[in-house]
């Protein structure tokens, strides 16, 4: 475990992500350290909130070091923080699609926290990294560079998914996605569903971009029908 958390916070300096408000991961730290066979399932939001703010990614990454058994997920589920929709959403929507909620890593697009998603570029404003640009930039790094290697995705749920504004689906699709793979599974203004195949290096991952889940109940069905339609497209890229 030492030696995740060294790379961890290494990785989290050379990006300049290392003192932002924010928190990295909300599973447990016993998870991140664990073979990445276990971590199928990717939850990606967009940033953290206010909840973050009285820490930085680096404190987060030595605070769940010394308690590698405790997930945020389930402090949430416990009401630590804000109303319990997000977090019932969150493991409901996993456990739904085949998954372990403790084998799952849930994650943001953007390590840094703001009141809102709107905010977010005041937030980075003024910080190491520059502007907005900076931190998309670091932050992207970051989940392609630690994170996708930690784990074994066979999925990634990103929930928030404007594509005419900054969200997590965007975001992903921006900089990982072949475009084109884009799949808009229903364009209804409630359960609009996107999916395509995000490229990590030489793996290439399902993504399905939901609305998100503290606004929106989301629908296992549809998330199924869109994930199936790039599993489609995997195989074609595998021959």
């Amino acid at each position: 475990m030492i030696k995740i958390r060294e790379n961890i916070l290494s990785q989290l300096q050379n990006l300049g992500l290392s003192n932002l408000e924010g928190r990295p991961y909300d599973c447990s730290f016993e998870l991140l350290a664990a073979p990445k066979e276990r971590k199928r399932l990717i939850m990606v939001g967009f940033n953290g909130s206010l909840a973050d703010k009285e820490q930085t990614n680096a404190k987060a990454i030595q605070d769940s070091f010394h308690e590698p058994q405790l997930s945020n997920i389930q402090n949430g589920l416990n009401g630590a923080w804000g109303p319990k929709t997000l977090a019932n959403r969150l493991k409901s929507l996993t456990e739904c699609l085949g998954f372990d909620v403790e084998n799952t890593i849930y994650t943001n697009a953007l390590l840094l926290c703001s009141q809102n998603a709107y905010e977010i570029k005041r937030a980075a404003e003024g910080k190491i990294l520059g502007d907005l640009n900076g931190l998309i930039d670091g932050s992207m790094k970051f989940f392609s560079e630690v994170t996708i290697p930690l784990s074994q995705p066979e999925l990634i749920v990103a929930y928030s998914n404007g594509l005419s504004s900054l969200s997590a689906t965007k975001i992903l699709l921006d900089t990982f996605g072949l475009k084109d793979t884009f799949h808009e599974e229903q364009s209804s203004s409630y359960y609009t569903t996107y999916s395509f195949l995000a490229r990590f290096g030489d793996l290439h991952v399902p993504v399905v971009g939901i609305r998100h889940m503290s606004r929106f109940k989301p629908k296992s069905d549809l998330i199924r029908s869109a994930w199936k339609v790039q599993q489609g497209k995997l195989q074609q890229l595998r021959g």
